[in-house]
């Protein structure tokens, strides 16, 4: 009986402690029942070769577990903007219709309210101004120069967009912070323009609540989307890949396909350095689509650092229009897909003119995460036949790409038939952990040059390691998973993956959080009404 009192009495200290005791349970379940389980898979001789190598987290990973696991399977697939257009308007019409019938009619609870509708439009202004004069530059610079503009230059300018939202928003909350603690500062959500919104509201009062709630959307949905973009843009701890038999002097670890944010890439080309170093990775391609600015740049850092890395330039020539892109290797310029010709811009070819100019400057020229659908015109590969790209010169074509390999196995066999090289390359774009790799044995452990490495390549006894973090137990519809419910899924899959310390940390966070609400609701329970209305101006 007392019990039933009580939570009546305090119903959201109640329901949110009964979240919490719900998820604190569920993380001790995971606790005593899951192990971290990673499989390293060579998809050239298609063996699991998981008893070769290990996957480390640093100790600094534990600290950040639940912020850096959630920004790596977030990603930059972005599709659950659609989960999130679909549910918000039916949580606030919830919500409406529950505060319609009076149950958040506390005077506290509308007061605070105030604070949480001032954010949300703050964050559409914030947010929509500076994307509007973005798309406008970019839309400029495709009408003047061309789509090379576009691909070359929105990366970085998102990037200070979302720095300095942030900024802004976090100044915003200071402010609040400030004026809440204060003793004589005040808020001026009620005073401020009362008699314009009153007049707006009698004019049309249902178009002003309609304009109201399309900026309360925007603004949290463009608030979600750019802090999707600024964890994706965080380099956390990442894992080191630890050979069990200690590699010999002759034998590396390299991944031959990187983005920076020199095209759609999220981590400069510095940061992405450090971020292999960290790995285990000494040797890396950096490719990013139709430039070598990223490349050039991230030379520069190792060679002015004395770093005991190498970076090979290459670039990642991406054709749109047709969707084939190919990364070659060994020539230091830049060369462009027809639909990005421009005036005065690098040399435009097509994709056969592409690889026999590669091929005539001593280059080597592969194509990335091709498809194996029946071509029309007879054949397998899409738009252009696998033999096409072999009679014209290809060196070789990815069989694991982002650490996929099962829709590459017939390409593969291809190439195994046709004497052509098995690649491997990460394709990243993010700061998540690395999930494919090569390892390859030089003659010349000195030589590190795109010639060597491709001269061994070409023998295909290299290894090209595919790293499943987070082997799939359970599976969602692929419809709902294009509706953004792969996270449901990826989590899932994910907290029966844990091991002891990364449940730890999970723990150690949610408890942290809930304390913290906790003695935040406590302390505005315990205000004095009358001063909260004095603050606001009540």
């Amino acid at each position: 009986m007392f019990l039933v009192k009580y939570i009546k009495k305090h119903k959201l200290f109640s329901f949110f402690t009964g979240i919490f005791l719900t998820w604190f349970v569920f993380l001790l379940i995971i606790l005593l029942t899951s192990h971290r389980n990673v499989i390293f898979y060579d998809a050239l001789t298609q063996s699991d070769v998981s008893s070769n190598y290990e996957s480390r987290l640093p100790i600094l990973r534990y600290f950040l577990e639940p912020i850096a696991s959630v920004s790596f399977m977030l990603g930059m697939d972005f599709s659950w903007l659609f989960l999130f257009m679909i549910s918000y308007p039916v949580l606030r019409l919830i919500y409406l219709m529950l505060k319609r019938k009076g149950y958040f009619n506390s005077k506290k609870f509308k007061l605070f309210s105030l604070i949480i509708n001032d954010l949300l439009y703050f964050s559409f202004k914030i947010w929509v101004i500076p994307l509007i004069f973005l798309a406008l530059i970019m839309l400029f610079g495709y009408i003047f120069i061309g789509f090379l503009f576009v691909n070359r230059y929105f990366m970085v300018p998102i990037q200070i967009i979302v720095s300095g939202c942030f900024v802004l928003i976090g100044i915003k909350i200071f402010m609040i912070l400030i004026k809440l603690i204060h003793p004589r500062l005040t808020f001026d959500y009620l005073k401020k323009n009362r008699e314009k919104a009153m007049k707006k509201r009698a004019i049309s009062p249902h178009f002003s609540r309609f304009k109201r709630e399309i900026a309360y959307f925007v603004g949290l949905g463009l608030l979600l989307l750019g802090s999707n973009v600024a964890l994706i843009s965080t380099p956390f701890p990442n894992h080191s890949i630890v050979s069990k038999v200690p590699l010999a002097n002759d034998e590396f670890l390299i991944d031959l396909h990187v983005h920076t944010v020199f095209s759609d890439g999220w981590l400069t080309p510095e940061e992405r350095i450090m971020w292999y170093i960290s790995q285990g990775i000494s040797i890396a391609a950096f490719s990013d689509h139709d430039n070598i600015r990223g490349a050039k740049i991230a030379k520069e850092f190792v060679e002015k650092n004395d770093l005991d890395f190498t970076v090979l330039i290459a670039e990642e020539w991406t054709d749109h229009e047709n969707d084939i892109h190919l990364n070659y290797y060994g020539i230091n310029e830049e060369i462009v897909p027809l639909e990005s010709k421009t005036p005065s811009g690098p040399k435009a070819m097509n994709i056969s003119e592409l690889i026999s100019y590669v091929k005539s400057k001593g280059g080597y020229i592969t194509v990335n995460h091709y498809n194996y659908d029946p071509n029309p015109k007879g054949g397998y590969g899409v738009p252009y036949t696998l033999e096409q790209l072999r009679d014209w010169g290809v060196d070789g074509f990815e069989i694991i790409n982002g650490g996929s390999w099962l829709k590459y196995k017939e390409i593969r066999q291809f190439c195994l038939d046709n004497n052509l090289i098995c690649m491997a390359g990460s394709d990243t774009h993010t700061n998540e952990d690395l999930n494919t790799f090569i390892k390859i044995r030089l003659n010349d452990p000195s030589n590190k040059t795109v010639k060597n490495i491709f001269e061994e390549l070409k023998k295909n006894t290299h290894e090209t390691i595919a790293i499943e973090f987070y082997p799939k137990v359970f599976n969602i519809d692929n419809d709902l998973e294009d509706l953004g419910f792969y996270i449901v899924e990826d989590l899932i899959n994910y907290f029966l993956n844990l091991n002891t310390f990364q449940t730890l940390s999970w723990i150690s966070w949610s408890s942290i959080i809930y304390v913290s609400f906790m003695v935040i609701i406590r302390k505005i329970k315990k205000t004095d009404l009358s001063k909260l209305q004095k603050k606001f101006n009540y």
